[in-house]
């Protein structure tokens, strides 16, 4: 395990991505000798840490394999790729050690899923490790999890950290709060502060002044296209939300849980 830390160290990220890559590394054993390791775009090409340690191994017995990585195996890749994760299970690996679940919402704990429904033995890296790979790769993570910014977009899991999302602006924190209401809508929610939903408003031009909505309530629902309004507790700074898009999760008809909104600030006039 600590050596998939150091070899995470070493990811290159493929060029022209447009947001920040995840730093992986990985190393393969079987009856307690190292038999692969590998590291993110340790080719060149911006291939995953798994991909690049299986392909070294292509000729291998890999039964009974133990596999320390230190991110979430993808379940998820765009065809005709595969997914690290269907390649282990393919490989008929036996124990997969994970570092950390992967906070993009596409692949968030299916990766996880996967293999467990396989019938691999699931275990997690020690919390010391655990938390060396969250500072080692806080860009990718906080890409997901916050934003620094007083307007913009986000895309975030809206059944992690208890369903709050935190968005950072100049004028203070917001926490976000959401949960599942409908396969098109969610709850905006805010406690101990007051949420409000901007009734007719379709877009962030169109409200003057927020002080007008009437803030008497913890939570409302809000539907695709829908602009909720999270107050701070002073009432110095208002935060507008939009909702984009919402994917509810497979108890709805979605492959996973994932809410898309844009958001600006607003100081008190």
């Amino acid at each position: 395990m600590e050596r998939a830390v150091e070899l995470g160290k070493k990811s290159i990220a493929e060029p022209g991505r447009d947001r920040p890559a995840p730093k992986v590394g990985v190393v393969i054993a079987k009856d307690g000798e190292s038999m692969a390791e590998a590291y993110r775009g340790e080719d060149g090409d911006g291939h995953h840490a798994e991909y690049v340690a299986l392909e070294s191994l292509a000729d291998a017995d890999l039964r009974a394999a133990t596999v320390y990585t230190t991110l979430e195996p993808c379940a998820a890749r765009n065809h005709p790729k595969i997914p690290c994760a269907q390649r282990l299970i393919e490989r008929e690996v036996g124990t997969v050690y994970i570092g950390a679940f992967d906070p993009d919402p596409a692949i968030y704990r299916r990766g996880w899923e996967m293999l467990g429904r396989a019938g691999m033995v699931l275990k997690d890296f020690p919390r010391d490790l655990r938390e060396e790979i969250e500072r080692d790769n806080a860009e990718f993570f906080n890409a997901f999890r916050q934003k620094h910014a007083d307007c913009g977009e986000a895309r975030f899991d809206w059944t992690q950290n208890d369903g709050t999302f935190l968005v950072r602006t100049s004028m203070g924190d917001f926490n976000t709060g959401w949960s599942g209401r409908s396969a098109d809508s969610l709850y905006a929610v805010d406690n101990p502060n007051k949420v409000v939903l901007a009734k007719g408003a379709r877009n962030f031009a169109s409200i003057d002044d927020p002080s007008a909505f009437r803030f008497d309530s913890h939570a409302v629902p809000v539907r695709v296209g829908d602009i909720a309004i999270f107050r701070q507790a002073n009432e110095a700074t208002d935060l507008l939300v939009r909702l984009k898009s919402v994917k509810a999760g497979p108890e709805r008809g979605h492959d996973f849980h994932e809410a898309v909104i844009e958001f600006e600030l607003r100081s008190a006039p």
